[in-house]
Protein backbone atom coordinates (compact mmCIF):
# COMPACT_ATOMS: atom_id res chain seq x y z
CA UNK A 1 0.00 0.00 0.00
CA UNK A 2 2.93 2.35 -0.46
CA UNK A 3 3.74 4.41 -3.71
CA UNK A 4 1.39 7.16 -4.09
CA UNK A 5 0.40 7.74 -0.33
CA UNK A 6 3.46 7.74 0.82
CA UNK A 7 4.05 11.41 1.36
CA UNK A 8 0.17 12.29 1.67
CA UNK A 9 1.24 10.32 6.13
CA UNK A 10 3.88 13.34 6.17
CA UNK A 11 1.92 16.10 5.38
CA UNK A 12 -0.89 14.54 7.62
CA UNK A 13 1.54 14.05 10.36
CA UNK A 14 2.64 17.71 10.46
CA UNK A 15 -1.03 18.93 10.02
CA UNK A 16 -1.97 16.73 12.90
CA UNK A 17 0.81 17.65 15.15
CA UNK A 18 -0.11 21.23 14.14
CA UNK A 19 -3.71 21.14 15.23
CA UNK A 20 -3.07 19.14 18.48
CA UNK A 21 -0.47 21.81 19.79
CA UNK A 22 -3.50 24.68 18.82
CA UNK A 23 -6.14 23.08 20.60
CA UNK A 24 -3.75 22.29 23.64
CA UNK A 25 -2.95 25.73 23.51
CA UNK A 26 -6.61 26.64 23.71
CA UNK A 27 -7.46 24.23 26.28
CA UNK A 28 -4.49 25.32 28.67
CA UNK A 29 -5.73 29.08 27.82
CA UNK A 30 -8.82 28.26 28.56
CA UNK A 31 -8.58 26.40 31.57
CA UNK A 32 -4.97 28.38 32.65
CA UNK A 33 -6.63 27.49 36.45
CA UNK A 34 -5.67 24.09 35.96
CA UNK A 35 -2.52 24.56 34.29
CA UNK A 36 -0.56 27.31 35.84
CA UNK A 37 0.90 27.78 38.93
CA UNK A 38 -0.77 30.35 41.29
CA UNK A 39 1.60 33.40 43.00
CA UNK A 40 0.61 31.67 46.46
CA UNK A 41 1.98 28.11 45.19
CA UNK A 42 5.89 29.07 46.31
CA UNK A 43 8.09 26.50 48.06
CA UNK A 44 8.48 23.21 49.01
CA UNK A 45 4.55 22.18 49.30
CA UNK A 46 4.19 23.13 45.47
CA UNK A 47 7.28 21.25 44.50
CA UNK A 48 5.90 18.18 46.32
CA UNK A 49 2.50 18.71 44.51
CA UNK A 50 4.43 19.43 40.99
CA UNK A 51 5.74 16.00 41.53
CA UNK A 52 2.68 13.96 42.31
CA UNK A 53 1.09 15.64 39.02
CA UNK A 54 4.13 14.87 36.84
CA UNK A 55 4.34 11.40 38.06
CA UNK A 56 0.01 10.81 37.92
CA UNK A 57 -0.84 13.38 35.39
CA UNK A 58 -4.42 13.16 33.69
CA UNK A 59 -5.25 10.51 36.07
CA UNK A 60 -5.39 13.06 39.43
CA UNK A 61 -8.29 15.18 37.16
CA UNK A 62 -9.87 11.57 36.69
CA UNK A 63 -9.69 10.60 40.18
CA UNK A 64 -11.32 13.93 41.31
CA UNK A 65 -13.87 13.79 38.64
CA UNK A 66 -14.75 9.85 40.23
CA UNK A 67 -14.65 11.43 43.83
CA UNK A 68 -12.33 8.48 44.61
CA UNK A 69 -15.02 5.17 42.85
CA UNK A 70 -12.72 3.45 40.98
CA UNK A 71 -16.02 1.78 39.79
CA UNK A 72 -16.99 5.35 38.26
CA UNK A 73 -13.92 5.92 35.97
CA UNK A 74 -15.96 4.40 32.54
CA UNK A 75 -18.42 6.45 33.29
CA UNK A 76 -16.45 9.61 34.11
CA UNK A 77 -14.42 9.45 30.87
CA UNK A 78 -17.47 8.95 29.08
CA UNK A 79 -18.35 12.83 29.56
CA UNK A 80 -16.83 15.52 27.33
CA UNK A 81 -13.09 16.74 27.97
CA UNK A 82 -14.83 20.72 27.91
CA UNK A 83 -17.14 20.04 30.70
CA UNK A 84 -15.16 18.04 32.63
CA UNK A 85 -12.39 21.00 32.69
CA UNK A 86 -15.06 23.47 33.71
CA UNK A 87 -16.05 21.37 36.44
CA UNK A 88 -12.35 20.55 37.70
CA UNK A 89 -11.69 24.35 37.39
CA UNK A 90 -14.88 25.50 39.37
CA UNK A 91 -13.79 23.10 42.22
CA UNK A 92 -10.88 24.59 41.76
CA UNK A 93 -11.43 27.86 42.04
CA UNK A 94 -13.83 26.85 45.39
CA UNK A 95 -11.40 25.76 47.11
CA UNK A 96 -8.64 28.25 46.71
CA UNK A 97 -11.53 30.75 47.91
CA UNK A 98 -12.33 28.47 51.06
CA UNK A 99 -8.78 28.30 51.59
CA UNK A 100 -8.53 31.73 51.52
CA UNK A 101 -11.60 32.50 53.54
CA UNK A 102 -10.50 29.92 56.54
CA UNK A 103 -6.86 31.63 56.52
CA UNK A 104 -8.45 35.24 57.04
CA UNK A 105 -10.34 33.85 59.56
CA UNK A 106 -7.67 32.48 61.40
CA UNK A 107 -5.29 35.37 60.80
CA UNK A 108 -8.50 37.69 62.27
CA UNK A 109 -8.50 35.47 65.17
CA UNK A 110 -4.78 35.46 66.17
Amino acid sequence: MGGCYEGYAFVCGYGCCGFFLSFREQIVENYDELFTQSAGDGGSGFNLSASFGKKWGWYQSIYGLTGGDVSRIDEITKIPLHQCLMWLAFEKDKNDLEAKMIKQSYNKNI
